[in-house]
């Protein structure tokens, strides 16, 4: 389907419930359009004024003339809840490219500094370097958390290029632009600017066929002070009565509220008053929703009829209401009965849902008091879900009446499974054991064995993320009694649920004892079984996972490369989306250990066809994370994920994936020669190493680390400890992984009286990492000429500037200042350098360079 960035470039896009200003504010004025034009050609436009001064349609009506791509957010009160701000950001994105829209659902509300590098590569994928953009945050006043602050404050400091950012506040912005400000790339419009002029008062009026003397004009001016809302008043009412010196003039000093009531609200018909209250309930006003609710398309003719305060905005096919007289209007909502306001929640709510606006869905239901709508909506969110989406379902369950939720079975594995997302296990585990104790001994039926069969699957999955502290493989027993329930009542498992949730490793063990390996996975594939057949295919190839992984980790490619190959066969069959991600990760790490080109091609093509799984919540991250740790080990960082490379704080990810993240991660840094930053990294905590199989690749990470920062006794002692975490179970591929640098360490151990590692293995070790560290040679050269890598380079002008500037000392920003670019452009041109060059950094770009007389 072709892309709808291609549409008309002066084309607004908006979110799906804009407010609009109509009236006065809808006439345009040459002045404030001129003012608008000298603006927009900055970073950031802030139009701050109160209410009523025709912010929205000053800035509406230049944008439908102005040659850019708009994308236009109407915020709301709700969207201080971080996933629902996204919902709405996403849905307004997709109304021009639904390819991007796709891809930010995919990444996430962007709330920690990872996921907004990750952000950050998708509109620099598709912005180009010619025409304009421009994105509008519309009621900005209206936004609290701080979450959403912070993105929109890292979202204006980008400096795209060709873009402007415009916000639209009634109080001052609080968002840090000082760095905007003090380059002049910030413009104010404020009420003194919006404000009518005496003159542009009296041509309004004009166009209503109102002609005042100058001495009533003058009155006019002094009452309404410009201020557009009350020009549109005075008005309706000088249409009714020509003299201002009479009743319109005592109205006008009268409470705005009350003189829409007298000017507006007792014209409307009874009927109409009533549907109008009803539409203030909500704040999705599409045309589709308005006929619905009305039952009566001459309803929805005389609501237009309003035209001072209701539109229809052909753009957004919706009906855009000025806020005051919403305001006004929601002040009468307790005229309702309980009928009007419970028909037009699910009215809301259903259309909502429909359109995939699960937040305000899930909000409408709960006002409704409909929660077995909301059993349904909540039942989607897996157990691999954000955890602020987590937390949302959570809370809604939490907040709503008990006595409503428990006639549902599915609310009590519901409950179970989002604290599970949360990791609060215990509270998890507390509640299905408590769910066994209550159920188990009633009558059967449906609604029990549901119930039943939920909770010891909670319990059978609760046993298996807590067995690096327990050292207990009895979880199948658990998921064999849930199995038995489901066949006493079988029921249809949503797709959602049956996408087995893995970590970095198929391996839960955290006991270094002997044999342990071996009774996990003969646990799991007692269990598997029963998961596929209950559980729509749930966990469909984790034991074969779980077997080629420890062929691998002893050191076994062959079979290692057999399980791995059958393990992600049947995640295929099955759709077990992370099951098949985590098999191609170890085939591509089998196939460089061995140097095979071809099979690391097939590899990463079966890495990016999952990108075309729509369905796979996570598909971007995961294959974000293992192409990084390919890319890092050739020494090609701009080829990987931008997000791994930053600052790593906690993502919202459930915590597997999180996991997995952070071990690649160090792997990452390792690879790169970044070992200060690893042991820092490590130091932290970040790091996963609650299952064995991390404790001994982070520790063999972090003796390298040592070593190479000349810390060698700590380095050994480090070397030691991986050591004796390994040797029981057999586990080599760790240290054989970390090439070169692990066959200098252990090199230098077999001769110092500090390491007491036996020498036998640590000659072993040291072959091994020596041959895996030409085959990675190898794979580097073959890369290099695939790519053409080793051809003659050429730099332009600009980077031959930045580099040179660079090698004479100056940082980034000065470059940037000196010549009088963006700090981001300065970045690309480094990337760029960085590709031509074939560099990982600055002193390696500036060393090729001055090989190649290029500076």
């Amino acid at each position: 389907m072709a892309s709808k960035g291609a549409m008309s470039r002066n084309r607004i896009y908006h979110s799906r419930f804009a407010i609009a200003r109509k009236g006065a504010n809808e006439m345009t004025r040459p002045r404030v359009m001129k003012l608008m034009e000298s603006a927009v050609s900055n970073p950031l436009v802030l139009v701050v004024a109160g209410a009523g001064y025709g912010k929205t349609r000053a800035v509406h009506s230049f944008l439908r003339n102005y040659d850019a791509l708009t994308t236009w957010v109407q915020l709301s009160e709700r969207d201080n809840i971080g996933l629902r701000f996204w919902e709405n950001f996403i849905h307004t994105v997709s109304l021009y490219n639904d390819d991007v829209a796709a891809r930010l659902e995919e990444c996430g509300f962007p709330d920690t500094d990872e996921k907004f590098a990750r952000f950050v590569t998708i509109p620099e994928d598709k912005i180009s370097s010619s025409g304009r953009y421009v994105m509008v945050f519309d009621d900005f006043h209206l936004i609290s958390d701080r979450s959403v602050l912070r993105f929109i404050e890292m979202s204006v400091n980008m400096l795209f290029p060709n873009f402007t950012t415009i916000i639209i506040s009634r109080t001052e912005p609080d968002i840090n632009a000082i760095g905007l400000l003090s380059k002049g790339y910030v413009v104010r419009i404020s009420e003194d600017e919006l404000r009518f002029t005496e003159k542009e008062t009296d041509e309004y009026l004009g166009t209503l066929g109102i002609n005042l003397s100058a001495q009533s004009s003058a009155a006019v001016y002094e009452d309404t002070g410009g201020w557009a809302f009350a020009v549109s008043l005075m008005g309706l009412s000088l249409q009714k009565d020509k003299g201002y010196e009479s009743y319109s003039r005592s109205a006008m000093k009268l409470n705005i509220f009350k003189l829409i009531e007298h000017e507006v609200f007792l014209h409307m018909s009874e009927r109409l008053r009533r549907f109008m209250i009803r539409v203030s309930l909500i704040d999705h006003l599409s045309s589709e929703l308005i006929r619905i609710l009305a039952h009566d398309d001459s309803l929805v003719e005389e609501m237009t009829g309003l035209n001072s305060f209701v539109r229809y905005d052909a753009y957004l096919d919706a009906y855009l209401i000025h806020h005051l007289f919403l305001a006004f209007l929601r002040q009468k909502r307790d005229s309702l009965t309980d009928d009007e306001r419970r028909d037009t929640y699910v009215k809301a709510a259903q259309w909502c849902e429909m359109n995939d606006y699960k937040f305000d869905a899930i909000t409408y239901y709960e006002r409704a008091g409909n929660y077995n709508a909301i059993i349904n909506i909540i039942s989607n969110v897996s157990v691999a879900a954000p955890r602020d989406l987590a937390k949302f379902a959570l809370g809604i369950y939490e907040n709503s009446p008990r006595e409503h939720l428990v006639e549902h079975a599915k609310f009590h594995t519901h409950h179970i499974r989002l604290l599970i997302s949360l990791g609060r296990l215990d509270e998890a585990l507390a509640e299905a054991n408590d769910k066994v104790r209550c159920f188990a001994d009633l009558p059967p039926n449906e609604y029990n064995n549901r119930v039943l069969c939920g909770a010891y699957r909670a319990i059978c999955l609760i046993g298996w993320l807590a067995l690096p502290s327990t050292d207990r493989c009895d979880f199948d027993v658990s998921m064999e009694r849930s199995n038995h329930y489901y066949k006493l009542s079988p029921f249809t498992m949503n797709a959602v649920m049956n996408s087995c949730h893995v970590g970095p490793w198929a391996s839960m063990v955290g006991t270094p004892r002997a044999g342990a390996m071996e009774e996990y996975i003969n646990a799991l594939e007692r269990m598997v079984p029963y998961s596929v057949n209950a559980f729509n295919g749930s966990m469909y190839g984790l034991d074969d996972l779980a077997r080629g992984e420890l062929f691998f980790f002893r050191g076994d490619l062959k079979n290692a490369a057999k399980f791995a190959a059958i393990a992600y066969h049947k995640a295929i069959e099955l759709g077990q989306y992370e099951v098949r991600n985590r098999a191609v990760f170890y085939m591509l790490r089998i196939r460089v250990a061995q140097g095979d080109m071809s099979g690391i091609r097939t590899a990463l093509e079966n890495l990016s066809a999952q990108l075309e799984i729509h369905e796979y919540y996570y598909r971007y991250p995961t294959y974000d994370i293992a192409t990084s740790w390919y890319y890092s080990l050739l020494g090609v960082p701009r080829h990987t994920a931008a997000w791994l490379g930053e600052n790593f704080a906690e993502t919202s990810f459930d915590s597997l994936l999180a996991d997995f993240a952070k071990l690649v991660k160090a792997k990452m840094l390792c690879a790169l020669g970044r070992y200060h930053e690893l042991l820092s990294f490590i130091g932290l905590g970040h790091a996963p190493n609650s299952v064995l199989f991390g404790r001994v690749e982070i520790k063999a990470m972090e003796a390298v680390a040592l070593y190479q920062t000349d810390e060698r006794k700590s380095a050994f002692a480090a070397l030691e400890e991986a050591y004796e975490t390994a040797y029981t179970n057999e586990l080599v591929m760790p240290f054989i992984e970390l090439g070169k640098e692990m066959r200098s360490l252990v090199s230098a151990a077999s001769k110092s009286d500090d390491c007491k590692i036996p020498g036998k293995w640590l000659d072993l070790i040291g072959g091994k990492s020596a041959a895996y560290a030409r085959k990675v040679a190898f794979v580097i050269s073959e890369y290099r000429k695939e790519n053409n890598l080793d051809e003659a380079v050429k730099l332009s002008r600009r980077e031959t500037e930045v580099l040179s500037d660079l090698y004479q000392g100056f940082s980034r920003s000065e470059i940037a200042a000196n010549r009088n670019l963006s700090i981001n452009t300065v970045k690309s041109v480094l990337n760029m350098v960085y590709a031509k060059l074939g560099a990982d950094n600055v002193a390696d770009a500036i060393r090729l360079a001055l090989e190649k007389n290029l500076i």
